[in-house]
Parts: C-alpha cells; sequence; structure tokens
C-alpha cells in the first residue's frame, strides 16, 4: 500500500517543476505595481470621462452658444482641470483598492467625479483670477455638480463600475507576468524552506461548477478569485513557507481545493481517494508533486472514500471527519497508517458541514477552534473554544504566533488577537461560495 521516493535534488531540479516563487506581500515591487495601476486606471477612467463628455457638450458650450465648432476648444477647456482633479482622486482610490469590485469601484468614482467637480471648477476660478471665491461664489459651484457637471459624474461612475476594474485586473496580471519571467531571465531559483512546504493549485477557470453539499449555488468572480488566491500565496511565502504549485487543471472545478488529496504524518504522504467521483482526476497532478519532494507515499484502496478535509491533526491525535466525503473504509484505512506510526485516530461525526475542518482547526499550541453546531453530541477535543462565527472555524496557523482569519469572520479574528495570537485577516469569499476555506487552499506537507 506504499511507496518510496527518494529523488536527489539534481533530479528534482532536472524536471523544471518547482515555480519560481511569487513575490512575498511587501516587496516593494508589489506597491510600485499597485500605485502604477492604479494611476493607469485613474488616467485612462479620467480621459474616457473627458471625451464622452466634450462629445455629449460639445453642441453648446457654459454660454449657451449654437456653434459646435468653436464651442469644442471651450467644452474641452471647462472640464479639463476637473478632469486632472480627478485623476488624483481616482488614483488614490485605486491605491486602496477600491476598483477591486464594481459596486466600490462606481461609489469611489461617483465621489472623486463630485469632489473633483466642485475642486476644478474652484480652480478655474482662481486661475481666471477675476472672482474672489465667496460663500456665494460656492454655492454657485456646488449648484453646478448637477447642472453642468451631471454628465460629466455620470461617465465616471459607469467607467469606475465597468471600465475600472476590469482594466486595474489586466494591468496587475500583466506585470505579475512580467515579473516571473524577470526572474526566470535571471536564473531565479527559490530557496525551499524544508521545515514548511505548502501544495498550492491555482483555480480552474470553471470553479463556478464546483461540487456543492450544504450550499446554495451562488455566482463566483473569477477574477476576484484569482486575486484572492495571489494575495493567499503571498501570505504563506511572507511567513516563511516554501510553495509548491501543482500542475494547472483547469476544466477540474475543485482542483484549488489541493488540501483534500493528500495528508501527511511524519514524512508519510497519505494520497486520499476523493468522496465525490468528480474530484478523483485531481489526484495524479497532485500526485506527481508529491513524488518530487522527499516523503513516502502511501495511498488508500477502494472502497474507501477520505477527504484531506476531514483530518485535523492535533499533537498525536488524528481526528477525521465522518462527513458525506469520508466512510468508514477511508477511517479505517486512516487509522491502520496513524498507528503503524505512533498516532490514534479519533472518528468525528459532524452534521451540516462539508468537511470537518471546515468547523475545526487547530490553533498552534493545540486549541481547538470549533463551531459547535456542527458536532453530533459533545466535541471530543480536550481544548476547544467556540468561534464567534462559522467561517472562523477555519483557521490556518502561520507560525508559532500567527493565524489567518477568513476576512468574513471579523468577530472570531478580534477573539484570537485577545489569545494573544496576531491575525491576518484575507479574503477568501470566492472560494467560500464552492464550500471552502483556508485550509482547503493548501496542503501543507512539511
Amino acid at each position: 500500500m506504499t511507496n518510496e521516493h527518494d529523488l536527489s535534488h539534481e533530479d528534482e531540479a532536472s524536471t523544471g517543476a518547482r515555480v519560481a516563487a511569487r513575490p512575498a506581500a511587501d516587496e516593494p515591487l508589489d506597491w510600485r505595481s499597485r500605485i502604477s495601476a492604479a494611476l493607469l486606471v485613474a488616467v485612462a477612467v479620467s480621459l474616457v470621462t473627458l471625451l464622452l463628455t466634450v462629445v455629449r457638450l460639445n453642441e453648446t458650450d457654459v454660454t449657451g452658444q449654437q456653434m459646435p465648432l468653436q464651442t469644442l476648444g471651450l467644452t474641452f477647456d471647462f472640464y479639463v482641470i476637473p478632469s486632472l482633479v480627478l485623476v488624483v482622486f481616482l488614483t488614490i482610490a485605486g491605491w486602496f483598492g477600491a476598483f477591486r469590485t464594481w459596486f466600490t469601484g462606481a461609489l469611489a468614482a461617483l465621489l472623486s467625479a463630485i469632489g473633483s467637480a466642485i475642486l476644478g471648477y474652484a480652480l478655474r476660478v482662481l486661475v481666471g483670477g477675476t472672482v474672489e471665491l465667496t460663500g456665494e461664489v460656492w454655492g454657485i459651484i456646488a449648484q453646478q455638480v448637477f447642472g453642468l457637471f451631471f454628465p460629466f459624474l455620470v461617465y465616471a461612475t459607469l467607467l469606475g463600475a465597468l471600465l475600472a476594474p476590469w482594466l486595474e485586473r489586466r494591468i496587475l496580471e500583466a506585470e505579475r507576468a512580467a515579473l516571473g519571467h524577470g526572474r526566470q531571465a535571471r536564473g531565479f531559483v527559490p530557496m525551499p524552506d524544508e521545515g514548511k512546504i505548502a501544495l498550492v493549485r491555482i483555480p480552474a477557470d470553471s470553479m463556478a461548477d464546483a461540487e456543492l453539499t450544504h450550499q446554495e449555488r451562488a455566482e463566483i468572480d473569477m477574477d476576484l478569485a484569482n486575486e484572492q488566491w495571489e494575495h493567499y500565496v503571498e501570505l504563506l511565502e511572507r511567513y516563511g513557507w516554501s510553495t509548491r504549485e501543482v500542475a494547472a487543471a483547469p476544466t477540474m472545478a475543485d482542483s484549488v481545493f489541493v488540501e483534500d488529496h493528500v495528508v501527511v504524518l511524519d514524512g508519510v504522504a497519505i494520497a486520499t481517494r476523493a468522496g465525490v467521483d468528480s474530484r478523483r482526476a485531481e489526484l495524479p497532478g497532485v500526485r506527481a508533486a508529491l513524488e518530487l519532494e522527499d516523503v513516502v507515499i502511501a495511498e488508500l484502496d477502494a472502497p474507501a472514500t477520505l477527504d484531506g478535509g476531514d483530518v485535523l491533526v492535533v499533537d498525536d491525535t488524528v481526528y477525521v471527519g465522518a462527513s458525506s466525503r469520508t466512510n468508514a473504509d477511508g477511517i479505517r484505512q486512516l487509522r491502520a497508517i496513524a498507528g503503524e506510526l505512533g498516532y490514534r485516530t479519533v472518528a468525528v461525526p459532524i452534521e451540516g458541514a462539508l468537511h470537518l475542518k471546515t468547523v475545526a482547526t487547530a490553533l498552534p499550541d493545540g486549541t481547538v477552534v470549533a463551531w459547535p453546531e456542527a458536532f453530533e453530541g459533545a466535541l471530543p477535543f480536550p481544548r476547544v473554544i467556540a468561534a464567534e462565527e462559522r467561517t472562523g472555524a477555519s483557521i490556518l496557523p502561520l507560525d508559532a504566533e500567527t493565524v489567518a482569519v477568513a476576512a468574513s469572520a471579523p468577530k472570531t479574528a478580534k477573539q484570537l488577537e485577545r489569545l494573544g495570537y496576531r491575525v491576518e485577516a484575507l479574503d477568501v469569499s470566492e472560494f467560500e461560495k464552492a464550500e471552502g476555506g483556508l485550509t482547503c487552499l493548501s496542503a501543507r506537507i512539511a
């Protein structure tokens, strides 16, 4: 039932399977990339807003004349200063992440356009030098925000909702790709941290079709999912994890949830057998990645089913969820392997949850954070605290002092901070729609 793989570092390097590490979230190039992306988006939105406004109003200038060719220049001149101010406001909004969704993009663009209209008009008055900015003048300027500037506000808001998020994502993707190619051209090879290794797998384009058991299907924003996944990987690497990327599987909807395919105990990687048929095709890619590591690979035999998300290891105890994805044969075979390695196995019945680690995970000191409502009977853990929110029960330890908590569980985050832990809040909203969480996005194998 087991196979050993002893690959030399030379063999491992020759495969080329290890990918160049992504930049850590706090590298200088990262903030430069984001501010340059914000500036480019701001320029694009402001320029298009200016052009659309001029085209819309070029038949009538602010004096009411009906001479399009003569008034075109005047119309352009009237709106150019507010458009330049809009560039500044939108750059600031983009820096703070306003363009990650259409709603926040639209809101940021509307507020920026209002501010730009008022400030831009005031600057025109100051530059002209013929009128002082009295209270009466400020009142006239405010009235024109929804008068002369109404088309300006409308176009800016629409572009902030539609163009800005799309363009920002494309720019950041291009800069990340350029960074990766640049590192490869310089012969960059990541220095592995053999003490902290995690397998990850990029989300499939078909993730919207992921298997669901306890949730209603909701629309998944794949652009946002990819961005959240990048942040997840960056966070792991920032805390010393050496990530290994499993070959992409674009047609396998659940393939990003790589944790479900392997359980590691003392250097033995147990390749699991997924609880749903559609996910078993994901295993060969994960197994290929495992074969590059210094682990012994064991496999479960049919009719066993076991998802790695059902396995929680605390000290010398392996807790395994008796869920809809893990059956009695899977628990028996896991118990046999774990017993040979000196672990005891405790089966835990759960209800209303996909996996055990959806509703129970362990802090670095071994205390379990759990959502009690998902368990049948008393909780089996010797040290346990109840999470404030359901999604807060799925935490990811990053080091001895730090844990990652889903952004959807702010009360649990504060709860853990009171216990003395440093907490990293991470938005995984799109993966939560597919019944995923923080732990299942990586398989920690060392």
